[in-house]
């Protein structure tokens, strides 16, 4: 199947056969968003991936070619383990890409054990080295690490979101890459323009909480207050797929330490262990549609990133819509905020470091436009313009050096 990409600014790729991969088809998150980005560049592009559950991704275009592995029978691939460390690579060796120019495989996990032939691409746009092997000491992970090692002098080139990451590549796989960063859709995320020109209570200001707006119920968008949970009471929000190591049982604690409000998008597999931590003052919303997103962003005190990100879009999408974010001083967070002016970092992944850094805050002093302006320089327009152009610069180069057959 041929791809002709298209860009934003009518561009194309001409004449070339183009696969794209993913690692595991089976969930929503910010790097399922950055993969919709791409399949917008290359269209027409067959996904190959390892693991493909057509339940839980209705949000993928409806002519998506899908080619899962023939380990897509079997349930305990679709999740980090040991044993899948092993096969999967095994698995993904099979996929026959001989008949493609470029292969793009947009991956934190197998997509660098991919094989291709001399003549075709491998562009790998790696979201991160494997944790799995490479931040937790597990047993037989040097064995694990050394045969990573040999897959990752595989792709021809990296790509990364992150200078963060950029640095995990070169310590981990001893290779160059190249940092584009991920956007966000600007014409989605916005604030209003009353959300702009704000005035912020002043009352709680003292202990760092500050009510977002101030008007009351009835003035805002009424479409998703209801299906919300909206009230009228000032509330903190988290945005993040509720699994263990995304820290979000320090919110909650925080939060309650505090006598806040609390709301949390997502879902998870850790969802239950969460919600026993919590009180009443701790809303679980689910997944929510963008325009109800949209809302809480823009009706939050704060966004609230206690993880550690590789690059992390939620922050972004939060700026663009004028509200400011408390974030982890640490991984791609330190690149997409900008310290007291569109939201304050803490220091350590604990309740007393995020409980000080609330108390530090004062939305008050941030101006919402500081935060949109921030957001600006990272557009989903220009991401699909930087992430062409470095393929069609990567191809010439290729080309110079390999023979097509």
């Amino acid at each position: 199947m041929r791809s002709k990409a298209k860009s934003p600014e009518g561009g194309k790729i001409e004449n070339l056969k183009i696969a794209l991969f993913y690692d595991w088809l089976n969930q929503w998150g910010g790097a399922e968003r950055l993969l919709l980005d791409i399949i917008k560049i290359f269209p027409n592009s067959p996904l190959f991936t390892s693991v493909y559950d057509s339940d839980k991704t209705s949000w993928l275009p409806k002519d998506t070619k899908i080619i899962p592995s023939c380990l897509n029978k079997f349930k305990i691939f679709s999740k980090n383990s040991p044993l899948s460390l092993l096969l999967q690579p095994i698995a993904l060796e099979q996929f026959d890409f001989s008949n493609f120019d470029i292969v793009i495989s947009l991956s934190g996990m197998q997509g660098k054990c991919l094989i291709t032939q001399p003549q075709t691409l491998h562009i790998n746009y790696c979201l991160t080295p494997n944790r799995y092997l490479y931040q937790k000491n597990l047993p037989l992970n040097n064995f694990y690490k050394k045969i990573d090692h040999i897959y990752s002098q595989r792709p021809d080139y990296y790509l990364t979101t992150s200078k963060a990451v950029q640095k995990r590549i070169t310590k981990h796989f001893n290779r160059n890459s190249t940092v584009i960063y991920p956007g966000i859709n600007l014409s989605l995320f916005k604030p209003t323009k009353h959300h702009l020109n704000r005035n912020l209570c002043h009352s709680e200001r003292s202990r760092g909480i500050s009510q977002p707006l101030n008007y009351s119920i009835n003035q805002r968008s009424r479409d998703p207050s209801t299906s919300v949970g909206m009230t009228n009471k000032p509330y903190f929000l988290i945005v993040s797929r509720l699994v263990k190591h995304k820290k979000i049982d320090i919110v909650i604690k925080a939060c309650q330490q505090l006598n806040v409000s609390l709301k949390i998008v997502g879902t998870g597999r850790h969802q239950n262990y969460y919600k026993k931590q919590a009180n009443k003052d701790t809303r679980f919303l689910g997944l929510v549609s963008d325009k109800k997103l949209i809302y809480l962003y823009q009706n939050a005190t704060a966004l609230i990133c206690p993880q550690l990100e590789d690059f992390g879009l939620t922050p972004l999408e939060a700026q663009a819509c004028g509200t400011p974010v408390i974030a982890f001083n640490k991984g791609g967070f330190k690149e997409t905020i900008v310290p007291n002016k569109t939201g304050i970092l803490f220091n350590h992944q604990n309740t007393s470091s995020l409980v000080s850094a609330i108390h530090k805050f004062q939305p008050t002093r941030l101006n919402p436009k500081n935060c949109t302006k921030n957001a600006k320089n990272f557009s989903q327009h220009r991401f699909m313009l930087n992430f062409k152009k470095e393929v069609i610069t990567l191809w010439q180069k290729h080309k110079k050096t390999h023979t097509t057959i």
